[in-house]
Formats: structure tokens, sequence, C-alpha cells
């Protein structure tokens, strides 16, 4: 009897322990489609938008934001090459590099440096003006991205 309630207890707290298990971080996870912030005035949109002739409804621009180390980075879109460089960003700006891209197909950003990538695709690419991108740090994925229809002050 002893025994017993020496081993109902013994066995109940091994059926109770488990090991914890975590959920892996998605492609998905790492997306926002957000226009929840301050953004620049409309004058200063166009502007910008004139600068990098990107006002035609065609084109969408990618902006590289947080945490290039000067890696380099390739973008095609429709099998063109649109951007090769090695950005680094400026911590004071948050801002990398600018790209025009075309949101009339599917947009690939790769990094040399993790030797991953990213497809932005054309019916996200098409819906919004401007595509902020960082490099996110994480072995599953490689860029956390958002889409906006607003330009970041």
């Amino acid at each position: 009897m002893k025994k017993l309630l020496i081993l109902l207890p013994l066995a109940l707290l091994f059926v109770m322990c488990k090991s914890k298990t975590t959920a892996k971080a998605t492609p998905k996870d790492y997306i926002i489609y957000s226009d929840n912030f301050k953004g620049a005035t409309d004058a200063q949109k166009n502007n910008f938008l004139k600068g990098l002739d990107a006002t035609d409804e065609n084109y969408s621009v990618l902006m590289l934001t947080k945490n290039f180390i000067g890696a380099e980075i390739t973008v095609t879109t429709d099998g063109k090459q649109v951007y090769k460089g090695y950005p680094i960003s400026d911590k004071k700006l948050g801002l990398a590099e600018t790209i025009r891209i075309s949101n009339t197909a599917d947009t690939e950003v790769y990094d040399s440096y993790t030797k991953q990538k990213m497809v932005l695709e054309q019916k996200d690419t098409k819906k919004y003006k401007f595509i902020y991108m960082a490099r996110s740090g994480a072995k599953q994925v490689p860029f956390k991205v958002m889409y906006s229809n607003k330009l970041r002050k």
C-alpha cells in the first residue's frame, strides 16, 4: 500500500510533464499591412515619388530600413535585376536604400549574407505604394515587411 502511495504521485507527475513546444515563425508572421502611423504630407509624398519617377500606378517603392549591414542585396522583378548593392542602415534615419520596383509582377529580394530570399507578391505590391523592409535576424524568415500607402516622415 505504501508503494502505491509513492508510485501514484510519481506517475501523475510524469504524465503531467510535457516538453515545451515552440511555434515556428512563418513568412506570413513577419508581414504587416498598416497605415496607422503619422505620414508625410501629400506634397512631400508627391515630391518623393517624382524624385524616384514612381508616380505611375505601375510602380511601388521598396525601402530597405533596419539591420542592413553591407551584405549584397539583389532585387529582381520579372527576371530583371532592379537593384544590386551593399546597403548599410543609417541608424539616425532608419533607412538604407530606396528602390523603385514594378508592381506588375512578383519581386524577389535576395540576401547574400544569409543566403535567403523573400518574394513580394504582385497582389500586395499592386495595392500598396510603399513597402518597408527590414532584416529580421531570424533564420526561418529573413525579412520583416510592412506594406503601406503612407510615406513615413
